[in-house]
């Protein structure tokens, strides 16, 4: 499903995509990480940058996507 572009922030830097997917399925940083078997830690460097999202294992982006229900493309970054 698609969600169109993802939101602003204050600073005019856009959310990381899967921030901004988790938040519209309703999942907390620990849900997401409970569903998907991704540690916690590792959700948060992606949301806030400190890890490129494009540069982790495919298997680790496939479990969020599934556990998000949506595509992996949605969670990659531009």
């Amino acid at each position: 499903m698609k969600y169109g572009t993802p939101l602003q922030t204050e600073n005019a830097k856009a959310i990381s995509r899967l921030k901004w997917v988790r938040e519209m399925r309703g999942f907390s940083q620990q849900s997401l990480a409970d569903a998907s078997g991704v540690n916690v830690r590792n959700i948060r460097a992606f949301e806030c940058g400190q890890i490129d999202i494009n540069r982790a294992y495919a298997i680790t982006v496939y479990r969020l996507a599934t556990a998000l229900g949506c595509k992996v493309e949605e969670l990659l970054n531009p």
